[in-house]
C-alpha cells in the first residue's frame, strides 16, 4: 500500500498534538459542558424545527444537560448576570420563535393559496407553541372534560344528518328543473315544425 500523497517516510512527522482538555475520548456519552460548537448546533437544529430534546440529541449532549445550562441560564438572567448560559437562553428562544414566526406565514399564505392542506402547519404551531399547549390544556381542565368537542347523542346526530340532507336535496332539485318563469316561451311556428 502506497504512503498519502506529499508524505516523505524520512522527514519527521513533527510533535504530537496536544490532548484537549475535558473527558477523555475513550468514554462516549453526551457532552456535559457547554461549548460554542454544540451550542450553535443545538441553535441552528431548533431553527429549522427540531425539539429541545432532538436538538440536543444531534448536538452530542442529552435533553437533561440542555434543560440544565437553560435552567442555569434563567437563573443568571434573573440575577442580572450574562454568562455562556444567558447568551444560549436568548440563542433558543429566538431560534424557537423564528420557527413558529416561519409557521404563522406558512398558515397565512394558506389562507390566500386555496390548494394548499395547511391543517399540518397548525398542528405543528400548535406543538411548537408551548403558550398555546398551556392554554389549550387550561381550557380543557376548566370544562367538564370534554375539551373543544360538544358530546351529541347519536338520535340527535342522525336527525341533524337527514335534515342537512333534506335541505341539500330540496336546493339540488330546484337547480336542476328550471322555473317556469324561465322556460323559453315555444312560437307557433315552432309549433307547426314539431308536428
Amino acid at each position: 500500500m502506497s504512503h498519502a500523497r506529499g508524505f516523505d517516510p524520512d522527514k519527521p512527522l513533527g510533535k504530537p498534538p496536544k490532548r484537549k482538555r475535558g473527558r477523555p475520548a475513550k468514554y462516549s456519552g453526551p457532552a456535559s459542558t457547554l461549548t460554542y460548537a454544540i451550542q450553535t448546533e443545538v441553535v441552528a437544529r431548533l431553527r429549522r424545527g427540531a425539539t429541545r430534546r432532538m436538538a440536543a440529541a444531534l448536538a452530542g449532549t442529552s435533553a437533561k444537560h440542555l434543560e440544565n445550562w437553560l435552567r442555569r441560564g434563567r437563573d443568571a438572567i434573573e440575577a442580572g448576570k450574562r454568562s455562556r448560559y444567558t447568551e444560549l437562553v436568548q440563542d433558543v428562544e429566538k431560534a424557537e420563535a423564528e420557527y413558529q414566526m416561519s409557521l404563522i406565514e406558512a398558515s397565512t399564505d394558506a389562507i390566500t393559496d386555496k390548494t394548499m392542506n395547511d391543517k399540518v402547519i397548525r398542528w405543528r404551531l400548535g406543538v411548537a407553541d408551548r403558550e398555546f399547549r398551556a392554554e389549550r390544556e387550561r381550557t380543557v381542565a376548566a370544562g367538564d372534560g370534554q375539551g373543544p368537542f360538544e358530546l351529541v347523542k347519536p338520535e340527535d346526530a342522525q336527525r341533524a344528518l337527514v335534515e342537512k340532507l333534506e335541505r341539500f336535496l330540496t336546493e339540488a332539485s330546484r337547480a336542476e328543473s328550471p322555473d317556469a318563469d324561465e322556460a323559453p316561451e315555444v312560437t307557433d311556428e315552432e309549433e307547426d315544425d314539431e308536428e
